[in-house]
C-alpha cells in the first residue's frame, strides 16, 4: 500500500515539474521577445535622431533630394499612412547582423514664424516675441523604422521644424 501511494506521489511531482518547465521555457520567451522589441525600439529611435541630423545637413547644402524633390517619395501627406516597405527608405542606419534602421524624411508645409517681423508686416498682431528672427517655417516629417529579430516592428516618427533665416 505505501509502495502505491509513493508511486502517485512520484507521478504526481513529476507532472508538477514538467508544468513548472514548461511555465519557466515560456517567461523566458516572453522575456527575450521583450528585449528585442525594446532593442528595436533604440535604434529606430536613434535612426530618427539621424535622419534629423541628416535632414539639417542636407537643408545646410541645399541638396533636397532626401527630403523635398518634388515627388511623392517625399512627400510626407503622400507616404504619412502608407505601409512600410524597405526601398521606400533612401538611408539604412546601424546595420547589424541582417537587419538594418530605415530612414526616410518628407516634407509636410511650410508657414511664418509667429511673432516674426514678417508676421507682423503683414497685418497680424505681433507680441514682439522673435520679431528680429523673422521668416517662415518648414515642417518635416522623419519616419524611422526597424525591424526586430522575433518579428517586432517598430517605427518613431519625429516632427521636425526647420525655421528658414
Amino acid at each position: 500500500m505505501v509502495f502505491i501511494v509513493a508511486i502517485i506521489a512520484l507521478a504526481l511531482l513529476g507532472i508538477m515539474g514538467l508544468a513548472a518547465s514548461e511555465t519557466a521555457h515560456l517567461n523566458i520567451l516572453m522575456a527575450a521577445n521583450g528585449q528585442d522589441t525594446r532593442r528595436a525600439f533604440f535604434f529606430a529611435e536613434s535612426g530618427a535622431n539621424a535622419g534629423h541630423e541628416y535632414l539639417e545637413s542636407a537643408i545646410a547644402s541645399v541638396n533636397s533630394t532626401f527630403y523635398n524633390d518634388g515627388t511623392p517619395a517625399t512627400n510626407a501627406s503622400a507616404w504619412a499612412s502608407a505601409a512600410f516597405k524597405p526601398q521606400d527608405f533612401p538611408i539604412k542606419w546601424h546595420r547589424h547582423r541582417t537587419g538594418a534602421t530605415h530612414v526616410r524624411a518628407g516634407f509636410i508645409e511650410t508657414g511664418l514664424v509667429p511673432g516674426s517681423a514678417v508676421h507682423g508686416g503683414s497685418g497680424y498682431g505681433s507680441a514682439g516675441g522673435g520679431a528680429a528672427l523673422g521668416g517662415t517655417f518648414s515642417s518635416y516629417l522623419i519616419r524611422s523604422h526597424r525591424q526586430g529579430p522575433r518579428n517586432s516592428a517598430v517605427e518613431v516618427d519625429l516632427g521636425w521644424r526647420h525655421i528658414n533665416q
